[in-house]
């Protein structure tokens, strides 16, 4: 902020020019929490991101980096800020700046930049860049995206008695064919499905079951297990992938106890163990992660949208098995929604948290189901 006050005046001119609102640290009021958390709330805050890079890397936080690169990293962990980067034209910079260039305009994991030497050209190429950029269209294109993964989401797993069904979808922010249809039907890009549904960590799929596919010109599905027969049943997995990029993975997430003839478990088929829910959320996620890293290793589909569902919930509780001291228990209310939809809104995520921020995500999920099962608990 300190002796680049000419640009930062700048960049707001180029903002505003382009019918926008700068969010600047200047214009803060005084508030109760720490600057740091009013800085990156700013960038939550805010459709998009101008970063100025000049010379000086500026002051190092606490954390050991500066504040500047703090607020860059909060905009591309899990909210994926539209970032716009602007490169002054000097001679030479500190060595840490340098670095943090360099990580910024990487050829893959970075940012197309523009350069700048004056104020005036600088509030130009900026406000060109966000006119160019058209942010309400983009919000628009991304508002259709949401709703095709709600439809997705929507969709009906197989019927199968007594199974209720985890659904995890993914697709891209991109409206395009993302899988060529002719791979679909490849007997390698089924082997290459199977192989990393087998290699995650935690892997999806089990050797001891017995896997079906199915091919068409929009999709490919591999199913898991035979709902018909319970021992198979337990670890129920269909897996679809379609040409524009959407990733279905639905699991069994009932029946899964062994001893299914004992009178106790009579009983445990009105629970849904949330442990049982944790280990599933983990394979769905880990064979995300391998799939988007094997098909789209540098990144052109970033970030992602997800959401999850629970389909044929029925009369069940979100806890481990327990009775009563008469040895019986109270029956729930059947589920008011199917599917019982886990997050209003999808969830975006950046590629470059993805793996990194797996066990945040799934806590996460595994927290909204807790709250979706408790407000329809609370309506009895």
């Amino acid at each position: 902020m300190e002796g680049y006050e000419a640009f930062r005046d700048a960049a707001a001119e180029g903002i505003r020019r382009a019918g926008c609102e700068p969010v600047r640290a200047e214009n803060f009021p005084a508030a109760f929490i720490s600057p740091r958390n009013a800085c990156l709330d700013g960038i939550r805050s805010a459709d998009a991101v101008i970063l100025l890079l000049g010379s000086r890397y500026g002051w190092v936080a606490p954390s050991g980096i500066s504040a500047t690169e703090e607020e860059y990293n909060e905009a591309r962990r899990t909210h994926n800020k539209r970032i716009f980067v602007f490169l002054e034209d000097v001679v030479s910079r500190e060595p840490r700046q340098e670095e943090f260039v360099q990580k910024v305009q990487d050829y893959i994991g970075g940012h197309w930049r523009k350069i700048y030497s004056e104020p005036d050209e600088l509030a130009g190429l900026i406000q060109e860049t966000i006119t160019a950029s058209d942010l309400v269209s983009v919000q628009m294109s991304e508002n259709v995206m949401a709703e095709k993964l709600k439809s997705a989401l929507a969709l009906e797993p197989p019927e199968a008695q007594g199974v209720v069904w985890l659904k995890i979808v993914w697709r891209s922010l991109r409206d395009e064919e993302v899988i060529d249809p002719l791979m679909l039907g490849d007997t390698d890009f089924h082997r290459t499905i199977m192989r990393l549904g087998h290699e995650s960590d935690p892997p999806l799929f089990a050797y001891e079951h017995s896997k079906s596919r199915t091919a068409t010109a929009s999709a490919l599905c591999i199913t898991q297990g035979d709902a018909t027969a319970w021992r198979d049943a337990r670890d129920l997995v269909k897996l679809e992938l379609n040409t524009d990029g959407t990733l279905s993975i639905v699991q069994n997430i009932s029946a899964t106890r062994s001893g299914s003839n004992s009178a106790h478990s009579l009983f445990n088929m009105y629970f849904l163990e949330p442990e049982v829910v944790r280990e599933r959320l983990a394979r769905a996620w880990a064979f995300a992660v391998a799939w988007w890293e094997h098909h789209d290793p540098y990144r052109r589909h970033d970030p992602l949208l997800y959401g999850v569902a629970l389909h044929d919930v029925g009369t069940r509780y979100f806890r481990s098995p327990e009775t009563s001291s008469t040895g019986g228990i109270t029956i729930p209310p059947k589920c008011p929604n199917d599917p019982l939809i886990i997050y209003d809104y999808p969830r975006r995520i950046a590629r470059a948290s993805f793996a990194a921020n797996a066990p945040e995500e799934i806590e996460r999920i595994y927290r909204m189901i807790e709250m979706r099962f408790r407000e329809w608990e609370n309506r009895w």
